[in-house]
C-alpha cells in the first residue's frame, strides 16, 4: 500500500516572501507534527526529510533562498 502524499504549508520565506510547501507522506507528517508540536527537535520529528526541508519547516526559508543568502562569496 502506497502512503498518501500531502502538501504541507510552511511559513512564508523570509528572503523571497513567497509561501512555501513541502510534499511528504501523510503518515510521516501526522507523526512528525505531533512530535514537533510536543517539543521534539525537527530532525527527530522529521527524520526522513532533507536538512533543507527541515530548515524550511523551522524558518520557512526555501532551499534555493537559503543558498542565495548564505552562499560563500567568491574570493577575487
Amino acid at each position: 500500500m502506497t502512503d498518501v502524499m500531502v502538501e504541507v504549508q510552511t511559513k512564508r520565506c523570509y528572503h523571497c516572501k513567497e509561501q512555501g510547501y513541502i510534499i511528504m507522506p501523510q503518515q510521516d507528517y501526522l507523526v512528525g507534527k505531533k512530535a514537533y508540536d510536543s517539543g521534539a527537535f525537527v530532525q527527530d520529528a522529521f527524520p526522513n526529510l532533507s536538512i533543507e526541508h527541515r530548515e524550511q519547516i523551522i524558518s520557512g526559508t526555501h532551499p534555493k533562498c537559503w543558498n542565495e543568502l548564505f552562499a560563500e562569496k567568491e574570493i577575487e
